[in-house]
């Protein structure tokens, strides 16, 4: 039995930010990951020398003097990470199959709306409109803006509008909306459903600056890692957390892990999926409303993805994603349920080659895991021949789509591997492969940080906002519970001020 001030469970961004936080501060930190490495999700893996991205495929708002920027100098693994600008002049390849045409959203915001104006000269107003409200919104929140004093009432949910409705008010061009809600094939929401300060966090952050790290998620986590040993933090990975213990004043005391191990500590810092954190407590400590809110929390999309070589660098691909889009309806799209014919494909490369200048590309699609719900009791390792069956003739399948959709991918890249939302639910520890976690909805309450257990936090995209911006953010917030909001932004406005 082993004493620490604080553990935290999950070794995702979220994770990985609160432990390496909490030990800064001088706390002895543990971290605790099912996975046997860290970083599961965003790590991602190699093949024939070629590094594939799982989680990182654009950043947004990372470059010098951004949010992003700013939290990984706290941090300290900003020196360790070599950031790779994507193409300035068109970043975001939104292509209009139906009528052919294409429009590269570029980043910086006055280049974004001179791009929208050219495209769309008769909806000025809308557009500028639209960038004005995205802008205000994102520069509004003090977890975003380090100038602003701090305040906790940004993050209140009382959004009634949602971003079609929103859209709606301003412009009738269907090309333009199907345009401008493009991100949320990035969080996973349709836009009737989700949230305008959602969207404007991810929006946002790309029209800010858009860039990668050269060696991908890989180099994220190492730099994590590096930075987690320096200060001490205990990793225990490979390892499951099976019971959160407490006291009979419901004060945190300590977790016992699969392998019969007890860490004892002081507070706990969930960051995995909240719904995982349910079987880990005891009957009667939770009130039910409070855990049928938490089991029937409403997911994001699970996909396809398919993982290919090319032998040379795919010039298409070069600095920018292309966004395949067959004019269909985001809610049947991020539904998942929607024919591979009318279904959206986002491509993105490796920006980092690898060995002998061949170039990773990968291909994801929004799908549902109804359709692999027969085999939800497998494993990674241990999945029926009748899985593996359906999974090849369905990548065949999603493969010819690609081809015949992107041509200049036709006779260049090589697909050699492929992930289902199987895949994503063993990788991601969400109950339906979802891959931005719980959605953020008008009509959705997710959980805050604090529980019912006192000294039992909740962390992670599912809490804030999806992807690294939302899991970092998460982190800070559930931590300044621990050491001080204030005391936390003071130093984050330092930095930025610098």
């Amino acid at each position: 039995m082993t004493a620490y001030n604080h553990i935290v469970v999950g070794a995702g961004i979220s994770g990985m930010t609160s432990a390496l936080l909490l030990a800064k501060q001088g706390y002895k930190v543990a971290l605790v990951e099912s996975f046997p490495l860290p970083g599961p999700t965003v790590r991602g893996f190699s093949r024939k020398g070629v590094h594939f991205e799982t989680g990182i495929h654009l950043i947004g708002g990372m470059g010098d003097g951004d949010p992003l920027d700013t939290y990984f100098k706290h941090l300290g693994i900003n020196d360790d990470l070599v950031k790779i600008p994507f193409n300035e002049g068109g970043c975001d390849c939104f292509r209009f199959e139906k009528k052919k045409s294409q429009i590269c959203l570029p980043y910086g915001y006055e280049q974004v709306r001179q791009t929208l104006e050219q495209a769309f000269p008769s909806e000025k107003t809308a557009i500028d409109t639209y960038l004005k409200r995205i802008r205000t919104i994102f520069d509004s929140s003090a977890f975003l803006n380090f100038d602003l004093d701090f305040s906790l009432d940004s993050l209140a949910h009382d959004e009634t509008e949602s971003l079609l409705e929103y859209l709606d008010s301003i412009t009738d061009n269907q090309d333009l909306k199907d345009l401008l809600c493009c991100h949320s094939l990035l969080y996973g929401t349709p836009p009737e459903q989700a949230m305008l300060s959602t969207h404007a966090l991810v929006a946002g952050s790309y029209f800010r600056s858009s860039q990668t790290i050269d060696g991908g998620g890989k180099a994220l986590v190492d730099a994590y890692q590096k930075h987690l040993k320096e200060h001490g933090v205990e990793i225990f990975c490979g390892e499951k957390a099976v019971r959160i213990n407490h006291d009979a004043d419901k004060n945190f005391t300590g977790l016992l892990l699969d392998d019969g191990n007890e860490l004892q500590g002081e507070i706990c810092i969930w960051s995995a999926h909240p719904a995982a954190m349910l079987s880990c407590v005891e009957d009667g400590v939770f009130r039910p409303v409070f855990k049928r809110r938490i089991s029937e929390l409403q997911e994001t999309v699970s996909a396809l993805i398919l993982f290919g070589i090319a032998e040379t660098p795919v010039e298409a691909l070069q600095g920018r994603n292309i966004y395949l889009w067959p004019e269909s309806d985001y809610s049947e799209v991020l539904s998942g349920r929607t024919g591979m014919s009318d279904n959206a494909i986002f491509l993105s490369a490796g920006q980092t080659l690898g060995r002998d200048g061949k170039q990773s590309v990968t291909a994801i699609m929004p799908y549902s895991f109804d359709k692999f719900s027969k085999w939800q009791d497998s494993s990674l390792r241990n999945r029926p021949q009748d899985y593996l069956a359906f999974k090849a003739e369905l990548m065949a399948k999603f493969a010819q789509q690609v081809y015949a959709r992107c041509p200049e991918l036709n006779g260049q890249v090589e697909f050699i591997d492929a992930a289902t939302p199987l895949s994503l639910r063993d990788y991601c520890q969400s109950p339906y492969g979802s891959m931005y976690g719980a959605a953020h909805t008008i009509s959705q309450y997710n959980p805050l940080p604090a529980t019912k257990i006192k000294g039992l936090l909740l962390a992670g995209q599912s809490i804030i906002a999806p992807g690294v911006m939302g899991a970092v953010v998460s982190a800070y917030l559930t931590c300044g519970f621990i050491y001080g909001h204030e005391k936390i932004h003071e130093e984050l406005k330092c930095i930025y001020s610098a």
